[in-house]
C-alpha cells in the first residue's frame, strides 16, 4: 500500500528530513522527481501519488478530500518519524494545509515547515466558477492555460479521456474541500509564487501570513501560475538551511 500511496524515487539510508509532498490537479507523484537535483542526500521526498494515476491507473478515483485525507493519513504516519516538512503544489496547497490541521487536532508530530505554492490564503479563498463543472473543452483548455498540461493533449482524443477524468474528480475534491475551523498553526509557512502570475495575486498568496503564528514568507519568482520546475531550487535551499 505505501508504494501506491507514496512515491520515494530516492531512499535515504538515515533521513534527516523528509518532504511530504501534495501534487497539483491531475498530476500523480512524478511531478516532484526534478526536485531531486536540489535536494541533499540526507532528505528524502515523499510524493503523494492519489489513486487513478501512474501505477494506480485502474484504482477508483477519490472525489472526497476528507476520505482522500482518511486513507492517507496512516499511510503516512509511519514517515513522520523524523523531522519533516509538508508541500503544497497549486491546488495540492488545499489537501496540504488541511492535512497539517489534521496532525494538530490529533496532537501528532507537526512539520518543521508548511511549503505552498501559487495558492490563495483561506481567508480569501473562492470557489466561484468550479472548473469540476466546466463543459470537457473549457476544462481542459483552462488547465492548459494554468500551465499544469501539455497543449498537444487537447489533440489527442485518448489522452483527454483520461485527463478529463482525474481532472474533474480532482478539482471536485479540491473545490469541495473546506478548511477546518481553528486557530493558526504554530508552524512557519513559505509561500512560493510567480510574479506574473495571472490567476492568484500577491496579496491572495500573502494571506496565507494569517494562518501561522510562527513566521510567513513569500518568496516571488519569475515565474507565471505553474511555478513547479523553479520551486525546486527554493525547496533546495530551505531544506539546507539557506536563507
Amino acid at each position: 500500500m505505501n508504494n501506491r500511496w507514496i512515491a520515494r524515487p530516492r531512499r535515504a539510508a538515515s533521513p534527516r528530513l523528509r518532504l511530504i509532498c501534495f501534487p497539483h490537479v491531475g498530476a500523480g507523484a512524478a511531478a516532484f522527481n526534478s526536485w531531486l537535483d536540489h535536494l541533499p542526500e540526507d532528505v528524502e521526498l515523499c510524493a503523494v501519488r492519489p489513486p487513478g494515476r501512474e501505477n494506480r491507473l485502474r484504482e477508483p478515483l477519490v472525489e472526497d478530500g476528507r476520505e482522500l485525507l482518511d486513507q492517507l493519513e496512516p499511510i503516512v504516519a509511519p514517515l513522520l518519524d523524523v523531522p519533516f516538512f509538508v508541500v503544497g503544489h497549486c491546488s495540492g496547497s488545499v489537501l496540504a494545509y488541511e492535512f497539517v490541521r489534521r496532525l494538530r487536532d490529533r496532537g501528532a508530530a507537526l512539520p518543521e515547515r508548511v511549503v505552498l505554492s501559487s495558492a490563495e490564503g483561506p481567508t480569501v479563498r473562492q470557489i466561484d466558477d468550479p472548473l469540476h463543472l466546466l463543459p470537457r473543452g473549457e476544462l481542459l483548455r483552462r488547465v492548459v492555460k494554468y500551465g499544469g498540461m501539455a497543449e498537444e493533449v487537447l489533440a489527442d482524443p485518448e489522452l483527454m479521456d483520461m485527463f478529463e477524468r482525474i481532472l474533474r474528480a480532482d478539482y471536485r475534491v479540491i473545490e469541495r474541500l473546506a478548511y477546518s475551523p481553528g486557530p493558526a498553526l504554530d508552524v512557519p509557512i513559505t509561500v512560493i509564487g510567480g510574479r506574473r502570475d495571472e490567476f492568484v495575486s500577491q496579496e491572495a498568496m500573502s494571506a496565507w501570513e494569517a494562518e501561522t503564528t510562527a513566521g510567513f514568507e513569500l518568496r516571488l519568482l519569475d515565474a507565471g501560475h505553474y511555478v513547479l520546475a523553479e520551486a525546486g531550487a527554493v525547496i533546495g535551499q530551505l531544506v539546507g538551511g539557506e536563507a
